[in-house]
């Protein structure tokens, strides 16, 4: 069902956008033997598409009576040395795999994060007759201002410069974030735009332990069994980030399956995090999170297989989810980082804490805070931590 206007097929080679993830199409013939090479009305045409992800398949394409014949294709004795680069097969079959490979070098969170910022872009181009990725610097220096104007985010801007610099990439057009106008564009938002940030306070041991008695309460019934899920999440989030130094990004992508029990020598938990922030080669990280039958209603081990079971023994989704419409976990969809960090500075609140004064990072920074406090050496820190020098862990 493919459209005649998107598609050329009087081309030996067709290529269309769908989704923004280039497919290819290569004529291999009509589906008649007794038919000449090229393309005949009302006829089946077929195609060989390379889609995004280096697949092939073959594809059926019934032909209007409207369009028209396709040239026929070159036979080899008539192929010459003259022909251009754009008129070989191999030469837009290498572009299709370049075009996958370079989607392929974004991480699937990074490119889901492009993703929600390069509609701006798009709708700035619709907005005002301009194309795609031919509209120049002095276009991206408007819609770049116009951001900075109202929403006065230095970072929101810097995300958008980068997901089109990255579209620009994958569709292998230059980019114009490289001009030296839209350098010094940058320079201007910081300088307009300098805020002096406050550090987040850290999670203490004692805020963990009324996090928790919150969670435990009688009104909520044995184990924290009828508290709400958007209590449990916090909590275990919190707790968690707290004895294992994750980051939001470490725990949000975590399911069911990250977490193993053991009990030789003794009970512990096991917690795979995969994809950090600077795991580069996507190794992932294995913490080992001991129990502490001392205090039973404050361990951490205790408190996930409490977690479990208020999620169920038949789920299998994401550990940290957002909410469905009727308050049930969502085991496709992890919270997002703002409702996420609305939610304990709203808990932190109704202990009696500022709320604002806490963040997403509160968790790690009163981690690492309490192990070195407890003897922790820089390098076991920095190694949990995921740091790559002692400047941050030496703050905290």
């Amino acid at each position: 069902n493919l459209d005649p206007n998107l598609v050329d097929i009087t081309s030996k080679i067709c290529c269309f956008n769908m989704l923004r993830k280039t497919v290819h199409l290569c004529y291999e013939g009509n589906s008649s033997e007794d038919d000449s090479p090229g393309c005949s009305p009302g006829k089946d045409l077929l195609i060989r598409a390379i889609t995004h992800d280096h697949s092939y398949c073959l594809l059926e394409v019934p032909l209007p009576e409207t369009v028209p014949a396709a040239e026929p294709l070159p036979s080899s004795s008539s192929t010459t040395a003259a022909s251009t680069p754009n008129s070989s097969s191999r030469y837009d079959e290498g572009l299709a795999y370049a075009q996958g490979y370079l989607s392929a070098s974004v991480k699937d969170s990074t490119r889901s994060q492009y993703d929600r910022v390069y509609k701006i872009w798009q709708d700035f181009c619709t907005e005002n007759n301009l194309p795609e990725f031919d509209a120049g610097h002095e276009a991206l220096a408007s819609c770049l201002s116009l951001v900075m104007h109202d929403t006065e985010s230095f970072s929101k801007v810097s995300m958008l410069s980068s997901a089109i610099a990255n579209e620009h990439r994958r569709h292998l057009k230059p980019s114009p974030t490289t001009h030296e106008c839209i350098t010094q564009l940058f320079r201007g938002f910081k300088l307009a735009n300098q805020r002096s940030r406050q550090p987040v306070l850290p999670l203490t041991e004692e805020i963990i332990k009324q996090m928790i008695n919150q969670l435990y309460q009688p009104a909520h019934g044995r184990d924290g069994i009828r508290a709400p899920l958007v209590l449990w999440r916090t909590v275990w989030r919190a707790t968690i980030q707290f004895h294992t130094l994750g980051r939001f990004s470490d725990l949000v992508r975590l399911c069911r399956s990250d977490l193993r029990f053991e009990c030789s020598p003794s009970l512990h938990l096991l917690i795979s995090f995969k994809g950090g922030k600077n795991d580069l080669y996507s190794e992932g990280t294995t913490r080992i999170v001991a129990a502490n039958p001392e205090e039973s209603l404050y361990c951490p081990v205790n408190l996930t297989q409490n977690y479990l079971v208020h999620l169920g023994s038949s789920y299998n989704g994401y550990l940290v989810p957002s909410c469905l419409p009727n308050a049930n976990p969502d085991p496709n969809k992890p919270i997002s980082y703002g409702s996420a960090l609305d939610d304990l500075r709203n808990l932190l609140n109704s202990l009696g804490y500022d709320g604002k004064l806490f963040g997403e990072h509160s968790g790690k920074r009163g981690g690492a805070s309490a192990a070195a406090e407890s003897g922790m050496d820089m390098d076991t820190l920095k190694r949990l931590g995921h740091w790559r020098s002692t400047t941050i862990p030496s703050k905290y």
